[in-house]
């Protein structure tokens, strides 16, 4: 995980695996929830509209749970993230989800 990047878990158990993300329309970055029901490795990263890599925001061992990660806009270089379509990709174990969201500077 890289600055801007800061992981939290609460205590409650979800009954399934979810995911979504606060303010879709992203100024300087968005806040991604996710729901385990189980514990597992997670991996969340993000891609702009090109398909390429633009951040790793969590890849470790997750306990169930009810988790958040907040994505502060910029790169795994550091710098900051253009205007425009962005995806978080989100893979549970087998499980994956993709969402799409809107980043403006």
């Amino acid at each position: 995980m890289g600055v801007g990047y800061a992981p939290q878990t609460t205590a409650s158990i979800p009954s399934e695996f979810s995911v979504y993300n606060y303010p879709n329309l992203a100024n300087p970055g968005t806040t991604i929830r996710y729901a385990l029901p189980e514990a597992g490795v997670v991996s969340i990263r993000i891609y702009n509209i090109n398909g390429q890599r633009v951040a790793d925001l969590v890849n470790a061992d997750m306990p169930a749970g009810r988790h958040v990660v907040r994505w502060d806009g910029r790169t795994t270089a550091g710098q900051n993230a253009a205007t425009g379509v962005y995806f978080y990709r989100l893979q549970f174990e087998d499980r994956v989800m993709s969402r799409k969201f809107l980043l403006l500077r």
